[in-house]
């Protein structure tokens, strides 16, 4: 099932530049929706890793990807895509992107919430954890998308049709069985991913009467560019399943097929999608 010709369809993505945000990015172009990507550059094709933690071993990692080669890759699709610059710890930027990805089409029909922060604070443990930086993630990860949300949605509303999509993690709702390092996660990135998991149900229960859908999707355990960097440092092989999975999955949603719209205010596993409905989850 695909976007009609006819229909002028838009999709914000957010954190496109690799991973998740990068495979959706294109799925959805590939599906007939133009596409509006944001990264914190828009013309840098990697960025240095900062860490997670205090004294990081991974830290300075060169990490590849990047909005200039993804519109390029877009563009030979043929869909328009626009590139925007956004800093999740920066609220003006964070405000400055919702606008810019709004005026790209002139409307935002299906928004992907896949940034978030990537640096130190984020799996600090209790004892070593900056305040400061426990304040960053949070805000990043679950107080500055609101932003994006609160230029987003009215048009939504009034169009009587949205889809917003959150990138939710197994973080937000369950208890770590070991520390970081070793399978678990920091305070910090509990705390944001725990807060933001709780929006999509508000939104659910305040528009889902006016035609926009939210969905908290789970994507999983997912190879990324940090866990290559780690993997490659430890001398071992990486772990994790591919981005083409909750890319596929997000997809799906977005279609809005009456199994996707039944689904509206859930909280959905990316793996179990691609199973249940038969997706192809070959890379593109």
């Amino acid at each position: 099932m695909g976007v009609r010709m006819d229909e002028h369809r838009v999709a914000l993505v957010t954190g496109a530049s690799r991973g998740i945000g990068r495979a959706t990015a294109i799925r959805l172009a590939q599906a007939g929706y133009d596409v509006v990507v944001t990264a914190r550059s828009v013309d840098a094709e990697s960025v240095t890793f900062d860490g997670t933690v205090r004294d990081d071993p991974d830290a300075g990692a060169t990490l590849a990807g990047g909005l200039r080669s993804l519109v390029a890759e877009i563009t030979e699709l043929g869909r328009r895509c626009v590139p925007v610059a956004m800093d999740l710890t920066d609220r003006g930027s964070v405000a400055a992107a919702a606008t810019a990805a709004l005026a790209a089409f002139g409307r935002v029909d299906v928004f992907v919430d896949n940034a978030i922060y990537q640096g130190p604070g984020i799996n600090d443990s209790l004892l070593s954890a900056d305040l400061d930086l426990i304040d960053r993630v949070v805000a990043a990860d679950a107080i500055t998308p609101i932003m994006l949300l609160q230029t987003i949605v009215p048009a939504m509303v009034e169009r009587g049709d949205g889809v917003i999509i959150h990138l939710t993690s197994g973080a937000a709702t369950l208890a770590p069985r070991a520390p970081f390092g070793r399978g678990g996660w920091g305070v910090a990135y509990a705390i944001a991913k725990g807060g933001s998991h709780r929006v999509a149900g508000v939104l659910h229960a305040e528009f889902a009467g006016a035609g926009v859908r939210a969905y908290n999707l789970n994507p999983g355990h997912v190879l990324t560019e940090v866990g290559r960097a780690r993997a490659a440092r430890s001398g071992v092989d990486p772990t994790g399943q591919s981005a083409e999975i909750p890319a596929a999955a997000a997809t799906w949603l977005a279609l809005s097929s009456d199994a996707a719209k039944a689904l509206a205010g859930s909280d959905v596993i990316a793996a179990d999608v691609v199973r249940d409905h038969g997706l192809d989850v070959t890379p593109r």
